[in-house]
């Protein structure tokens, strides 16, 4: 869409016609850091916001949901644009756990996500007593 015509992004109907995949098919748009093979090298920091494809895999959906792990119980940005209506919107996840869309001027938090490298956690087992290192 251009001008005043809405745009509206596949995330609104996505969730129940689309199957969710995090595998990227073309190489130019996988960002990473410093793989030639894998990615595009266009990273200069392996950091981003996490992406709605991303929340609804983790149990995000468009009804209200405390029970999954991306759930805060504040409100934060994912990075997916939702529409184009003369203003932006940006899919969001509300303080309730559910997945929408807001203005791109709301008040939101972030939460960002590092990218870390297959088997980089090697050691430990995720508790208290014995976390996981970085390696």
């Amino acid at each position: 869409g251009a001008g005043n015509s809405r745009t509206d992004y596949r995330w609104h109907t996505f969730l129940s016609s689309t199957v969710v995949t995090l595998n990227c098919k073309q190489q130019n748009d996988r960002f990473t850091v410093n793989d030639e093979q894998i990615g595009n090298v266009d990273l200069t920091y392996p950091i981003g916001l996490l992406i709605t494809d991303e929340v609804y895999l983790a149990g995000g959906n468009s009804a209200n949901n405390p029970n999954y792990y991306l759930h805060t119980g504040n409100g934060y940005w994912t990075m997916t644009p939702a529409r184009m209506n003369g203003v932006s919107n940006i899919n969001t996840i509300h303080s309730s756990g559910r997945a929408s869309s807001g203005q791109s001027h709301g008040e939101y938090g972030i939460r960002p996500v590092i990218n870390l490298k297959p088997n980089s956690l090697n050691t430990g087992d995720g508790t208290a007593s014995n976390p996981y290192r970085i390696e």
